[in-house]
């Protein structure tokens, strides 16, 4: 026997992989982790798609084999979440990494609360990531309701609806709900036969939309002369992803109806909505919903003017010298002196950027109407546009829109206007004056062909006349920009409709007078200071008129 021991190799077989023989070892970590939901809350609401998003990163010398994601919620979490509970990765070389998205689900029956998920990477031999550990808050579902929330027709021209030609609707779809709504489209449709569309499009893509957002679409069509209903229905169809959370609407307008502005109203039955959501509009609050009086007073006479372009007759002023939104105040007043103060449609006048011609033929044309009839007609004289005083005399002028700022000798003296209605002995005069007589009117108005404000001189009023101005001394009669409307006008507007006219002068005054002076404040931070002329015959009665 020799003297040297004999030793053999045993060898060990295994089912575990962890007893394979590893070169080089793999070491897994998560990085860059993040939620990212549809609409930015860091919510997981009802109804919503979102996602658990991070990179895994193999920092080791060695491949990690088969690597898996699990995803679990802690116990006692909410209900009402679906979510993806394994990807796969596969293998993931040294220094390799793999971008990683869970998608999760809020169903509609998830409440708030929060949701406590846990998220293992997993090696197929045990080299496994520390777990990722992310709470996010719950929120249940809130319902969205997409609607019309206002639409107006109108013509190419301002006329009259008439077959064979161009009929424009513009309609708002705004989200009134409480919740997003998604996948929003809006198409416009024809009941009735002999109806096409000129739009490019009938069908719009409006997408996702927001609590309280809205869209302004526009639809050109026509109706040809096959058509023998009275009126063209249009029907607007809204949809969303849920498929019950829209309403469709059917708008009609009149053949033949004359469309002067975007007055008419064509949705009724609204329903309420969320009250933090104001429903857009295509128009101003007092433009729609005017109160109509059945009553019509025979001898009620109204002139209305609105000046408003001056800068296409005045090569010499420039183009800021218009009167912002006094055309659409000329218009909407002769719709509340029909509609709500009982002035016959042939009793009422309306000129918009008028000439000093137009402007003395018709205030001679009412004052005359007026006589035929003493102490029985009634004068309502309305004017939105430049005011301007002579530097010398301090004499206010009206301004036609022919008439430069440096040269008032065409220009329409307001004493003029005065001395007319009192020589027609009229019953009554009312006289509303949304123009400043200091050289300084909407946006400056008139004041650079003047180089400083000029206090106006007061005119002596007589007869039965009562003078509502929209500015004290060197003020300026402002505009109101979110209502397209004159400050002063606006809520001598606003007075009427909200008293379907049945309004004291004296109530009506106070009312115009804090409004604006505080509004104006806030909007335009200027002063404005509505004030009331009286003639003296009727100082002690005037406050208790009514123009019912």
């Amino acid at each position: 026997m020799s003297g040297k021991s004999s030793r053999k190799r045993i060898s060990v077989k295994s089912d575990s992989p962890a007893s394979s023989y590893i070169k080089e070892l793999p070491d897994l970590i998560i990085t860059g982790e993040k939620f990212v939901d549809e609409n930015g809350n860091n919510f997981i609401d009802a109804g919503e798609s979102c996602n658990i998003i991070f990179v895994v990163q193999n920092i080791g010398k060695g491949t990690a084999k088969d690597v898996k994601v699990k995803t679990s919620l802690k116990e006692q979490t909410v209900s009402g979440l679906g979510f993806e509970k394994v990807i796969s990765l596969g293998d993931i070389p040294a220094n390799g990494t793999k971008q990683v998205g869970i998608p999760i689900t809020g169903e509609l029956g998830l409440e708030n609360g929060f949701a406590e998920f846990q998220v293992d990477v997993i090696e197929q031999r045990g080299f496994d990531a520390y777990p990722l550990f992310m709470k996010l808050e719950s929120r249940k579902f809130s319902t969205p309701k997409v609607i019309v929330a206002d639409a107006a027709f109108s013509t190419e021209d301002g006329g009259m609806i008439k077959l064979n030609y161009p009929i424009v609707l513009e309609i708002i779809v705004q989200n009134v709900g409480k919740g997003d709504a998604k996948d929003v489209t809006t198409e416009f449709r024809f009941p009735n036969a002999n109806c096409f569309p000129l739009s490019e499009w009938s069908s719009f893509d409006l997408g996702r939309m927001e609590p309280g957002a809205s869209k302004k679409l526009e639809f050109t069509f026509t109706a040809n002369r096959r058509y023998t209903q009275n009126k063209i229905p249009v029907l607007v169809d809204i949809t969303e992803s849920y498929g019950r959370y829209s309403r469709d609407t059917t708008l009609s307008v009149s053949l033949e109806q004359r469309l002067i502005a975007r007055n008419e109203v064509v949705i009724s039955g609204q329903e309420t909505a969320a009250p933090t959501i104001a429903i857009a509009s295509l128009s101003a609050d007092v433009d729609k919903n005017i109160p109509m009086v059945r009553k019509k007073h025979p001898y009620r006479y109204a002139l209305i003017i609105g000046n408003e372009d001056y800068s296409r007759y005045q090569r010499g002023i420039a183009t800021e010298s218009n009167v912002d939104f006094a055309r659409t105040d000329a218009k909407m007043f002769r719709e509340y002196a029909m509609k709500t103060l009982g002035v016959e449609e042939s009793n009422c006048f309306l000129l918009t950027d008028a000439t000093a011609g137009e402007m003395l033929q018709k205030l001679d044309l009412v004052s005359k109407l007026a006589a035929k009839t003493p102490g029985k007609a009634e004068i309502i004289f309305f004017y939105a546009g430049h005011g301007l005083p002579d530097e010398n005399s301090r004499e206010p002028y009206l301004i036609p829109v022919d008439v430069s700022g440096t040269n008032l000798s065409a220009a329409v003296p307001l004493n003029e206007v005065y001395r007319k209605f009192s020589e027609a002995e009229a019953k009554r005069v009312t006289v509303f004056l949304d123009a400043c007589f200091s050289g300084g009117g909407r946006e400056a108005g008139l004041l650079a062909a003047r180089g400083v404000k000029v206090k106006p001189k007061e005119n002596m009023i007589t007869g039965s006349m009562v003078v509502f101005t929209a500015s004290t001394g060197e003020q300026s009669a402002l505009p109101y920009k979110e209502m397209e409307h004159g400050m002063f006008t606006y809520y001598l507007l606003k007075k009427l409709q909200d008293t379907k006219g049945d309004v004291s002068y004296g109530d009506l005054a106070d009312y115009i007078t804090q409004k604006v002076s505080l509004e104006s404040l806030k909007v335009n931070q200027k002063e404005q200071d509505p004030k009331v002329n009286v003639s003296v015959n009727v100082q002690n009665e005037w406050e208790s008129w009514t123009f019912h």
